[in-house]
């Protein structure tokens, strides 16, 4: 068991706070804040103190750092804190808004430490994920450029310290089933906010489709624009909906593990839809294609083509694809 940072000594009281799914959390002499990991998922909480580059960036950018702790080669074992209340998930739950631009300012401060696109590894994970609950749904995305990957902060709406209106965020361990279900890897910032997207709806904090559009928009106002750019939240190329496909299963293994019926149920229901949007993607590949071979005919009559109908043949491969390009613009299903 190796040691780092500061770590308390003669401690002479102990007080349980809390004994949740992932740690339990002691205070100690009101002074320090110890979170006991007893099924260790990997060292993602320690590194992010631990690292220089990362601390350094996370300064002042709204997480709560350990200051100590001891891990071994499965994770961390234990984190120490400098002492803090955690807030009441009422107050935290009641500003969705202000959930999003915390996070944004996180990610904000981790894009110098960004990873390209793995979108191989990334639908990897979704099989590993589909393939241990044995669902019936597939869903792949091939992502833009602008979906990188960020060092690993697991954020739970249960973990946060509020400070005169500013939030703060307690990094957490691994969730267990996912460190069960599916390899480890760096996940970009939308999958975060799909996560807490996810959670907030479960607690019908989204009356509308705009409230969510302004979650993302209150993240969206801190990252880079290419984060949230038209090409980037399609669905046709993954955008928000395949990281709340992630979301759900997960909270499916979550329910599954844990002998919670309620979420389980939510879930499944939800991923009745998964078929129907992949259905109208199917549809949408076909318009594509349609819109392509328009653009790629009138093209080709106006090089090589002669006679009396070379125009007209031109005109009309053009009307095609205008027609193809409406119909996919309309059919394609909205980001939030």
């Amino acid at each position: 068991m190796t040691r780092w940072g500061s770590w308390p000594e003669k401690i002479a009281d102990v007080t349980l706070l809390a004994h949740t799914d992932r740690s339990v959390v002691l205070d100690l002499d009101g002074q320090w804040i110890a979170y006991l990991f007893p099924l260790q998922t990997g060292q993602d909480v320690s590194t992010l103190a631990r690292h220089q580059p990362w601390a350094k960036a996370l300064e002042g950018a709204g997480a709560l750092l350990p200051v100590g702790g001891q891990y071994d080669e499965h994770g961390d074992a234990v984190v120490i804190y400098s002492h803090h209340a955690v807030a009441e998930l009422d107050d935290v739950i009641a500003n969705p808004s202000r959930v999003a631009s915390s996070v944004g300012r996180l990610h904000a401060a981790l894009v110098d430490h960004a990873t390209p696109n793995t979108e191989r590894r990334w639908n990897d994970r979704l099989k590993a994920i589909e393939d241990g609950l044995k669902t019936t749904t597939l869903w792949r995305a091939p992502h833009t450029k602008h979906v990188v990957g960020l060092p690993n902060l697991h954020l739970n709406l249960e973990a946060t310290v509020l400070q005169d209106d500013e939030m703060l965020w307690i990094p957490q361990p691994r969730p267990l089933v996912d460190h069960l279900l599916a390899p480890s890897e760096r996940l970009p910032g939308v999958a975060s906010m799909a996560r807490l997207e996810q959670r907030l709806a479960q607690m019908e904090r989204f009356a509308t489709m705009a409230d969510r559009a302004a979650f993302y928009a209150g993240w969206g106002a801190h990252v880079p624009s290419g984060w949230t750019s038209p090409n980037t939240v399609s669905t046709v190329s993954g955008g928000v909906w395949i990281w709340r496909y992630e979301a759900i299963l997960l909270m499916l293994a979550e329910a599954r593990a844990y002998g919670l019926k309620g979420q389980a149920t939510q879930c499944d229901r939800w991923l009745l839809d998964v078929s129907r949007i992949q259905a109208r993607l199917g549809e949408l590949r076909t318009v594509f294609a349609t819109r392509k071979g328009g653009v790629y005919a009138a093209v080709a009559a106006a090089i090589i083509g002669s006679g009396p109908l070379q125009w007209p043949f031109v005109a009309g491969s053009l009307l095609v694809a205008m027609a193809a390009h409406v119909l996919y613009t309309k059919r394609v299903p909205p980001p939030y």
